[in-house]
């Protein structure tokens, strides 16, 4: 069938007739898909009739749904909101009755109660040991060393992400001197004097520095 009607005065008796009984054609299966439906019953539902919403038709729900629905339910009123992606989940089931000690069924126990605990991670400094090599070359007689990975050169113990949070306290809270050694060694277990700190400090002032000499 054209989706849209062609000129009909263009076109000649007999295409005219083959449209009329296709048309016709199409006519006939809607009456006779209209006549399936108004014998078929029909569910009222809150959609279709007078039915209260409360009592309509639901569509089924899936099973992760239903359960989903359960722990929200048995989450305690008041509460903060549940994270979705949890880092782990401890499913706690009775194996013997408290009270007479006798095994339960684990599978037919309900879902009582849910909720959170949640701790921040332990922190620790990450340490790397270099151990560089070197010798003398059989050729030229010179001394050399073999070459370490970016950021592991000698100097200062305390990498960049070590300075960046000592900056960060000290500058953005003005925390003293002693007050940041002893807050880094309680917090990231890192030991680190006060005279190590100033030394840090210049380290950043130095590379802060350089580049805006450059400009």
């Amino acid at each position: 069938m054209p989706k849209e009607l062609p000129q009909l005065k263009e076109m000649s008796n007999e295409a005219k007739d083959d449209l009329i009984r296709e048309l016709w054609k199409e006519i006939e299966c809607l009456r006779s898909k209209v006549k399936e439906l108004e014998q078929k019953p029909v569910k009222k539902t809150s959609k279709n009739s007078s039915v209260p919403p409360s009592k309509g038709f639901k569509a089924n729900q899936t099973e992760e749904k239903k359960t989903e629905k359960r722990r929200k339910k048995n989450h305690q009123e008041g509460g903060r909101e549940l994270n979705p992606n949890p880092d782990q989940i401890v499913i706690a089931k009775a194996k013997t009755c408290p009270h007479c000690g006798t095994e339960v069924n684990r599978e037919k126990q309900k879902l009582t109660g849910i909720y959170e605990r949640i701790e921040l991670p332990i922190v620790k400094p990450v340490i790397t040991r270099v151990e560089r090599y070197g010798g003398m070359c059989e050729c030229c007689q010179q001394k050399y060393e073999s070459p370490v990975p970016v950021g592991l050169e000698a100097g200062s113990p305390f990498g960049n992400k070590v300075a960046s949070m000592v900056s960060y306290l000290r500058y953005s809270h003005g925390i003293s001197y002693e007050r940041l050694s002893r807050l880094m060694g309680e917090v990231y277990g890192l030991k680190i004097s006060e005279g190590a700190i100033a030394n840090l400090l210049k380290r950043v002032q130095s590379q802060l520095e350089s580049p805006l000499e450059d400009v």
